[in-house]
This record gives C-alpha cells, sequence and structure tokens, in this order.
C-alpha cells in the first residue's frame, strides 16, 4: 500500500508541477507601430526585467516563470509605463514565455488595470503550438480606460514545446504624466479527470497517515 501511495503521489506531483527545463521569458517593446524591439531574455532564470527611461518614456517592465514559478504554464507579469515629456505614443509590450512541454489542460488569463491616467489600455493573451516569440493565437482580450480586471479560461490541448504571450498596448493621448500600471497572470488550470487524480492522490496520502500500527498486546493467563 505505501508503494502504491508513494508511486500515486509521484505522478500527482509530476502532472500538477510539469516543469520545462528549456522555457525562456523574453520582452519585447514596439513603439507606433513599428518592429518590435527585443530588450531582454531571462537566460534561464525564470526572471526578467526591463528597467529604463526612452524615447520620454519611463519604463519598469518585470516577468517571472519556470523555474521561478514551479509550473512552466504559470507566468506572471507587472508593467509601469510613464511618459517624462515624450510625444503621444502607442506603446506595444510584449511578454513571451517559449519552450514549455507538452500540456492538455485551461489556461486562465487575468488582465488587470491598476492605475490608468491620459491612456487606453489593450491587454490580449494568446499562445503559440508552434513556439512562436511575441505572437500566437488569441486567448482573451480587455479593454481598460480605468482601473479593471479581465479573468477568463480557455482549454488548450497542445504537444509542444509551445509559448505563451501577454501584450500591453498602451495609447498614450494625455501628454506629459500620462501612465499606466497593469499586470498580467497565465494560469495553467488541470482538467477535471487530472483534479481526480490529484484528489485520489491526496486522498490515499491522507487516509495512510491515520493508520496507525497495533502494538501487540501480550496477555498472562
Amino acid at each position: 500500500m505505501k508503494r502504491f501511495v508513494l508511486g500515486l503521489a509521484a505522478t500527482v506531483a509530476t502532472i500538477a508541477l510539469a516543469p520545462a527545463a528549456n522555457a525562456t521569458i523574453c520582452i519585447g517593446i514596439a513603439v507606433n507601430g513599428g518592429a518590435i524591439t527585443n530588450v531582454g531574455c531571462d537566460g534561464g532564470t525564470g526572471s526578467v526585467n526591463y528597467n529604463t527611461t526612452t524615447g520620454g518614456y519611463f519604463y519598469n517592465v518585470g516577468a517571472t516563470g519556470n523555474p521561478l514559478l514551479s509550473a512552466a504554464t504559470l507566468l506572471t507579469q507587472s508593467i509601469n509605463i510613464q511618459s517624462q515629456g515624450g510625444s503621444n505614443a502607442l506603446i506595444d509590450v510584449y511578454i513571451t514565455q517559449q519552450g514549455i512541454t507538452s500540456a492538455t489542460n485551461g489556461l486562465l488569463s487575468t488582465l488587470t488595470s491598476n492605475t490608468i491616467s491620459g491612456a487606453t489600455a489593450t491587454l490580449t493573451s494568446y499562445y503559440s503550438a508552434a513556439n512562436a516569440l511575441f505572437s500566437g493565437t488569441q486567448l482573451q482580450q480587455g479593454v481598460f480606460t480605468g482601473p479593471g480586471v479581465l479573468s477568463a479560461g480557455n482549454a488548450i490541448s497542445v504537444a509542444g514545446p509551445w509559448s505563451e504571450t501577454v501584450k500591453y498596448s498602451l495609447n498614450f493621448t494625455g501628454g506629459n504624466g500620462s501612465n499606466f500600471n497593469g499586470t498580467a497572470n497565465l494560469t495553467a488550470v488541470p482538467e477535471p479527470a487530472t483534479w481526480g487524480l490529484m484528489l485520489l492522490g491526496f486522498g490515499a496520502m491522507g487516509g495512510l497517515l491515520r493508520t496507525r500500527r497495533q502494538t501487540p498486546r501480550v496477555r498472562f493467563a
């Protein structure tokens, strides 16, 4: 029984975590519809940040994924962009995690506008079965003129390697001081069959923990 439970627990852990050893996170920037410039990748560390002032705009863009986040299909980002005297502009920020292993599950997109002034923000999530950088098949999209949250899921079935991307399209029209602060998270959601296996594994482990060995009792006539 112990061997069965341990084996089941290992299987559950493998399904739940599904790490991708070669997953890479990159940030791309495009201004006024121009070409996308790759401004940095994580080098396999699981974290990347772009922090600079250029063209009259301050950028603070960060992303975290595998291996710092245990599951490869978890990607979380935050951005803060502010006009510091720059001309009104359309700024597109792309964040992609590539090299994710195969998956048959749901992908939950949570797109958030925390603060926004003098701008309109369109946040879009994508996945690419071809493991593309900064592009893919659209999953969810939210348009924000003020604080708000869009959260919705999509079923995916990908042989891998594949990629996931979030695009922030920010139209700054308010001049100096216009700003946007927001976040996005792409989260793997297991299929019902996977949840059932996980619950079975946890139940079996709980049952094992509740079982106590009986100490032999010696009775004297």
